[in-house]
């Protein structure tokens, strides 16, 4: 292709020329553009390598349909916790780890930065916090790699599902297998 008058000669005149494309557009039709031109280039956009996620609250609001007039409010953890009722503290564990990524825009952790979300819904810490993380890891729910720890696809779908079939909550009955070995003799009653 022959350059044209108008060709950019450098890359900062190509990104000035884009940008002004497609400033008149809303976001969404920005989007579909890009990438119907990296489709059309034959490419992918490459993906940034590991950088810190901003906290976006309004973002966020987009996986929760909105339940008021007030949707553009961020979520409060008592609301998730409302909305979600997890029954055991490895549910919630696993909630507060999705609501530092989902609210706070906080997709990575250490164990330890799940611990305050307790007091931040008003619930009394676990005695065992620790076991119940390990049990929460033990699900699949979260991925433990310490500061760089964080919540799976598996513990996504267990949240926004409200932990349907996921574990059963502390107390609720559990059918009980027969007993093997040998078979117990029948009571004769007194006559």
């Amino acid at each position: 292709m022959a350059p044209s008058k108008s060709s950019p000669k450098s890359l900062v005149e190509a990104v000035q020329q884009v940008f002004e494309a497609l400033e008149p557009f809303d976001e969404a039709a920005r989007q579909r553009i890009l990438s119907s031109a990296v489709s059309l280039l034959g490419g992918g956009l490459p993906v940034p390598a590991s950088r810190p996620v901003e906290p976006n609250p309004t973002r966020a609001l987009a996986a929760h349909p909105p339940r008021s007039a007030a949707s553009d409010r961020p979520l409060s953890p008592i609301e998730l916790i409302q909305e979600k009722q997890p029954a055991t503290n490895p549910q919630r564990i696993a909630l507060f780890a999705y609501y530092r990524e989902k609210v706070e825009g906080l997709a990575r952790f250490t164990k330890d930065d799940l611990r305050p979300y307790f007091g931040k819904v008003r619930q009394p810490s676990p005695q065992n916090f620790d076991r119940d993380y390990r049990q929460t890891v033990k699900l699949g729910w979260i991925y433990d790699d310490e500061a760089d720890s964080y919540l799976t696809s598996k513990g996504l779908e267990a949240v926004e599902t409200g932990f349907s079939g996921k574990a059963l909550p502390r107390g609720a009955a559990v059918a009980k297998r027969p007993r093997r070995g040998r078979p117990q003799k029948k009571r004769r009653g007194k006559s």
